[in-house]
């Protein structure tokens, strides 16, 4: 009889120990119940993964909600200024730009080169915040129109005269047309006289496009046979459109586009924006964003088969190989550029 009990007892201790753990996982989850992290980020394919691959599985994990606010990153970095002695923002996806800034204005934190967040990451992408993925302004065309994928000088040609669409500026598409047009006149975004001019010989504009479907659209039609388009948004929708192609040009190469995770800083709920970021920047997420939105990943870990890598910026030498911008210096211009693009440009 004693030694009945005294193996229920054993067993009883052993279940105890066993279930501990188990037991101890509600109570990490019971620490976030009731919060809700506030994530600033783009619509569309961006809201689907992160939904897919962040939020349903850190709302499994921690029991906390997640918010996703949708929109542009003008309204995400209003809100941050705005609300910088008491943000209720914890995360902001940022562009390539508008990052640095928002570390040298104190509004989100600097990564933190001790942590998997940084370290996963290519050497040289965490420029103001954590880099999240890679694309090219490039240039979409008519293949009725244009006989073999274009080289920036070919919309200049006098045969596509009027038949060229820009993005409405400001913006990175605007931005980066202009450094192009720089250079293909010997200079740089240094000097907007000749990036201007440039820029000018285009007029007429066919289209000043606010969305890729009016683009492709009058595209399709024939209206327009070039626009400088950012390749993931393009590539992921061309398949409804197969008289579009998209031309990664080498003189010179695409402009660097990157868009950023930022944390915002003293949030009010820091760790879970971690859990959130570890997530997002993470294999799983980022083979994703490559192989369904076409943006290059930044996660060294990631590993593409060679279809998606043809179609995607996703090593350091490419990135080395394309065209980067003095962004700092173009945000200091953008007051003044947006006056001259829609006087010199669109004869506003």
């Amino acid at each position: 009889m004693r030694d009945t009990l005294s193996r229920r007892a054993i067993a009883a201790a052993l279940a105890a120990s066993i279930a501990l753990p188990a037991m101890m996982a509600p109570a990490f989850a019971q620490d976030f119940k009731g919060k809700t992290l506030v994530v600033g980020v783009w619509g569309g394919d961006i809201e689907r993964l992160l939904r897919q691959n962040v939020v349903g599985p850190l709302e499994a994990e921690t029991g906390a909600k997640v918010e996703l606010v949708l929109g542009g990153t003008g309204d995400r970095l209003a809100r941050i200024y705005a609300e910088k002695a008491n943000p209720t923002m914890d995360i902001a996806f940022l562009n390539i730009y508008e990052a640095p800034q928002a570390l040298k204005d104190g509004v989100v934190e600097a990564p933190d080169p001790k942590s998997p967040l940084y370290t996963e990451i290519w050497d040289g992408m965490n420029n103001g915040c954590y880099a999240m993925s890679l694309v090219g302004l490039g240039i979409a065309y008519n293949k009725k129109l244009v006989s073999s994928p274009p080289e920036w000088a070919d919309m200049w040609k006098p045969e596509y005269k009027g038949k060229i669409a820009v993005a409405s500026y400001p913006g990175s598409e605007g931005d980066g047309l202009l450094g192009v047009a720089a250079r293909l006149s010997g200079k740089d975004e240094h000097d907007a006289d000749a990036a201007f001019a440039k820029v000018s010989e285009l007029k007429p504009i066919a289209l000043t496009y606010t969305n890729l479907d009016e683009a492709f659209a009058m595209m399709d039609a024939g209206e327009v046979a070039m626009a400088p388009m950012i390749s993931g948004y393009v590539l992921a929708a061309l398949k409804q459109h197969p008289d579009i192609g998209f031309s990664f040009p080498k003189n010179p190469g695409p402009v660097l586009v990157r868009d950023m995770l930022c944390l915002v800083k003293n949030s009010p709920n820091p760790e879970l924006a971690k859990k959130f970021a570890e997530l997002a920047l993470g294999v799983k997420n980022q083979t994703d964003y490559a192989e369904q939105l076409y943006f290059g990943p930044t996660n060294k870990n990631v590993k593409l088969p060679e279809s998606v890598s043809a179609d995607v910026i996703d090593t350091p030498e490419e990135v080395s190989s394309l065209l980067q911008l003095d962004w700092p210096y173009v945000i200091t211009q953008r007051s003044d550029w947006t006056q001259r693009w829609n006087k010199d440009v669109l004869g506003q």
